[in-house]
């Protein structure tokens, strides 16, 4: 008999986390499980990225506070529907889905995305914050992390036992992404390349400061945010020739046709944008930051590691990748060849295998 499963995301339409319940979604066997999807927030583009089969409910709510209403709603909706199985996404929307899981007696996996404990800093009530996640965590019957460093993170910081967690890393469409990065884009010369939302924990402050020592290349940040307008205005005064596409459905062409890839976060989850912008043949460098980023580069073999914050190991590791194409080609081929072991289809296996 098939197990009917209930997904929850705050939206699915937008970043790397939406992207991967977009997979599981669409690839996970009909055969054994009957998906279903609620949503926090409603884009208007479900039909795009939601299988047809798939009924969406839109639970978001005008009222404050948010996440209580949310939380009745959740209930009523699992009531409604009985799934057998809740599988939650992002420490936010988890913590909602633990709670309404354990009143309905569901049993209940949630999936961690991003290092928390840097994650959490964004916030008012830091200390409050960290003290539900322990507790209510503990509470789920699974948790999935996306790195070891994420793992480890849940256990040293939020004390959560480490037998309740398993690593699912991220996986990806290869045969997807090659197709759609032939596709045309826009061409600006020679470029660098930087990608994710326009906000401080990407920091692509560094990136601008590191092109003062690149001289003679763009730089094109793909992504929106609240410092569009801020980064703008920095590159200017720094003298930066920055453009600015905004958020790109389709962005692998733009990864395609790049000198290099570039990724200054503070912290990450396990990037998808690195995995994405390995698969399209380009070279990447990364700063060292939390969150996965050495399970995915071997350091000089298949991408570049340099320092966080390090603005002139950045520039060297750029410089050393433009001037020397042999170098280049070398770091490319061997990303290709790690971006296979983050298969998709493997990936949804794990899950199924944690939902049964």
């Amino acid at each position: 008999m098939k197990k009917k499963l209930l997904f929850v995301i705050y939206s699915i339409y937008g970043g790397g986390a939406e992207k991967q319940m977009q997979y599981l979604l669409k690839y996970i066997d009909r055969g054994k499980f009957e998906p279903h999807l609620a949503v926090f927030h409603l884009t208007g583009k479900e039909n795009k990225v939601v299988p047809a089969d798939i009924p969406v409910y839109d639970l978001s709510t005008a009222v404050r506070p948010a996440s209580f209403f949310l939380f009745f709603k959740l209930i009523g909706l699992i009531k409604k529907i009985k799934p057998d199985r809740i599988l939650s996404f992002m420490w936010g929307v988890n913590l909602i889905s633990i709670l309404a899981g354990k009143l309905t007696g569901i049993k209940l996996i949630v999936s961690e995305r991003t290092f928390m404990p840097l994650d959490i800093k964004k916030y008012s009530f830091q200390a409050l914050r960290r003290q539900l996640i322990s507790f209510l965590y503990r509470k789920a019957n699974r948790i999935t992390a996306v790195s070891n460093d994420v793992k480890r993170a849940l256990i040293d910081y939020f004390s959560l036992p480490e037998e309740k967690i398993k690593v699912i890393y991220n996986g990806l469409d290869i045969k997807k992404i090659h197709a759609e990065m032939n596709e045309y884009c826009s061409s600006f010369g020679r470029y660098v390349l930087g990608c994710g939302r326009l906000e401080k924990e990407k920091n692509f402050d560094l990136i601008l400061q590191a092109m003062l020592g690149i001289p003679g290349l763009k730089l094109v940040i793909l992504g929106e945010g609240s410092l569009r307008k801020e980064l703008a205005k920095k590159a200017e005064k720094l003298g930066v020739e920055l453009v600015l596409p905004g958020h790109i459905e389709n962005p692998y062409p733009w990864m395609r046709k790049a000198e290099v890839f570039i990724l200054t976060s503070r912290y990450e989850g396990s990037p998808n944008v690195l995995l994405e912008a390995m698969a399209c043949k380009i070279p990447v460098v990364s700063v060292d930051c939390p969150g996965g980023i050495r399970e995915i580069i071997e350091n000089g073999r298949n991408g570049i590691i340099v320092p966080q914050g390090n603005k002139n190991e950045l520039i060297s590791a750029i410089r050393g990748i433009l001037k020397n194409s042999e170098f280049a080609k070398k770091l490319s081929e061997k990303a290709l060849g790690t971006v296979k072991k983050f298969d998709m289809l493997n990936m949804v296996k794990k899950y199924e295998e944690i939902l049964s």
